[in-house]
């Protein structure tokens, strides 16, 4: 899977006949139905949440992954491209079909950051579960990277500090 040019599309979205999200964590949000994403499986851990609105996070790369049906659970979401040089992810023929994937532009991946509980620490960022999105179809879908040489915890300098 290559960079994630197909995010631009959730980024410039008019946000025309919004859907109004409730999150503890960003207040009340006007979000545009291109930036609605569906998880027939759910996320690991939260099977019950399928829907979820993806929001930038105000710098580039970054991105809040806020359940529609909890307001209380938001992911942070990493784009990993420009961060892990040599990253890649082919889609098996289960997670193309399960997507509905025609062309490779479709999908974007993203992947889950968790923020340190020290400020020294880095946060990090999960590479063998990363989020498919479908940006044609709002379908999407962890994957779960068995055969990986990343981890699920790879340390992730965001440059906070910087310019």
């Amino acid at each position: 899977m290559s960079p994630n040019a197909a995010l631009a599309i959730v980024e410039e979205a008019p946000v025309t006949r919004p859907e109004r999200v409730a999150s503890d964590l960003l207040g009340p949000l006007a979000v545009a139905a291109e930036a609605l994403f569906t998880f027939d499986a759910g996320l690991f851990g939260f099977p019950e949440c399928r829907r979820f609105a993806l929001v930038p996070a105000g710098r580039p790369g970054l991105y809040w992954l806020q359940s529609l049906e909890h307001g209380a659970l938001a992911f942070l979401l990493a784009d990993p491209f420009p961060h892990f040089p040599g990253y890649a992810v082919e889609l098996n023929a289960s997670d193309r079909a399960e997507l509905d994937v025609r062309d490779a532009a479709d999908v974007a991946l993203l992947c889950v950051v968790t923020l340190p509980q020290a400020r020294h620490e880095p946060p990090t960022v999960n590479l063998q579960g990363p989020v498919a999105l479908n940006v044609r179809t709002r379908a999407a879908r962890q994957l779960a990277l068995a055969e990986s040489d990343w981890g699920v915890r790879c340390p992730l300098d965001l440059g906070v500090g910087d310019a």
